[in-house]
């Protein structure tokens, strides 16, 4: 089997992504210029287009039932370039470029993803 790096860009309806049954997809966001990932957060469907028209990353908070506009408070937004869907349509890949002081986790560093598991100790 060889591997296939082209993109196929097959357009895909909102409704016909598979989200779970809270209506729910995760999303891993990915800075476009570094390809660090920034952060994982989750989308439903009105977040989805909330993102696709303001070309800004939108989410569904779980903990607080209601949508957030990432930045809205702090003034780091996530400026979205691309948004992908993987082979089973059940998560998106959101390449952004962040803005304001350039930091996506809410700890104030550039990515969520800076703590080490333990056990891996060289």
């Amino acid at each position: 089997m060889t591997a296939n790096n082209d993109c196929n860009k097959i357009p895909i309806n909102l409704e016909d992504l598979n989200y779970s049954p809270e209506g729910l997809i995760p999303a891993v966001i990915q800075d476009a210029q570094t390809l660090a990932v920034l952060m994982v957060a989750y989308m439903n469907q009105e977040a989805l287009k909330r993102t696709l028209r303001d070309r800004k990353a939108w989410f569904w908070s779980r903990s607080r039932q209601e949508y957030w506009l990432k930045g809205g408070t702090s003034g780091n937004f996530l400026a979205v370039q691309a948004i992908y869907y993987d082979c089973d349509a059940d998560t998106l890949l959101v390449k952004v470029i962040p803005q304001g002081d350039g930091v996506a986790c809410h700890t104030g560093r550039y990515t969520c993803f800076h703590n080490l598991l333990a056990g891996q100790e060289s």
